[in-house]
């Protein structure tokens, strides 16, 4: 045997797991290149959801509290004049109902029911008599 049939035994031995050993690292290659892919993409859309919320919140920031908070905002509310707001209230603060406490809520139906019981015991008493009158 020289060296040129030991060297052909050695890669006919050892030539089918290597070629099997490089075609694993391929495939385990792919797959961790797909999952980085995969999270790459997740990361991306997590970031324009992140980015979407910043952007709304920021308008309303615009919006809300720009125009009473600084004076750009300032000069702009004034640019575009707003509407005077309507509440649904009449503007007269003062012709505004009073606000009832629960305590009062209970004593006012409290105090409505004994005033329908006066009432019904009037109407027996003038029905009772009525009778007696016209006999």
């Amino acid at each position: 045997m020289n060296g040129s049939s030991v060297r052909q035994f050695f890669k006919d031995l050892f030539g089918s797991s290597l070629v099997a050993r490089l075609e694993e690292d391929l495939l385990r290659l792919r797959a961790d290149m797909d999952s980085r892919l995969q999270d790459r993409d997740d990361l991306i859309a997590s970031l324009r959801e992140e980015k979407a919320a910043a952007d709304a919140k920021i308008t309303r920031y615009e919006c809300v509290i720009m125009p009473t908070a600084s004076r750009a905002g300032a000069e702009l509310v004034k640019e575009a004049k707003p509407a005077k707001p309507n509440f649904g209230i009449a503007d007269d603060w003062s012709n505004l109902p009073q606000v009832k406490t629960r305590w009062q809520i209970v004593q006012d139906a409290h105090e409505a029911e004994i005033a329908a019981e006066i009432l019904a015991e009037e109407t027996q008493s003038q029905a009772a008599k009525a009778p007696q009158g016209a006999a």
